[in-house]
């Protein structure tokens, strides 16, 4: 999987996060985000409380995540199509 990492100098809410993490991915072809985690608070979307000790990310794997942004304490992961197939 691949992986950005984005720190910003300034504070940001879960929906700008959002944002760049999805601006981003944009980037790279059609994606859809499968799984979100803030470390800080420990937020997770969808709400998975099994597979383990990061959960949401296996989540995200088992559904053919390619590509983890994080942007400050957020973790977004996207399963990422080119041209109608997934990047991997």
């Amino acid at each position: 999987m691949d992986e950005i990492k984005v720190n910003l100098q300034k504070e940001v809410s879960l929906e700008e996060a959002e944002r760049y993490a999805k601006n981003i991915a944009s980037k790279y072809g059609d994606g859809i985000l499968l799984s979100v985690h803030d470390s800080k608070t420990g937020y997770r979307a969808p709400e998975v409380y099994c597979c383990g000790e990061k959960p949401w990310e296996v989540y995200a794997c088992n559904r053919g995540a390619n590509l983890k942004i994080s942007v400050n304490q957020f973790e977004f992961y996207f399963r990422i199509e080119v041209e109608g197939q997934a990047k991997y």
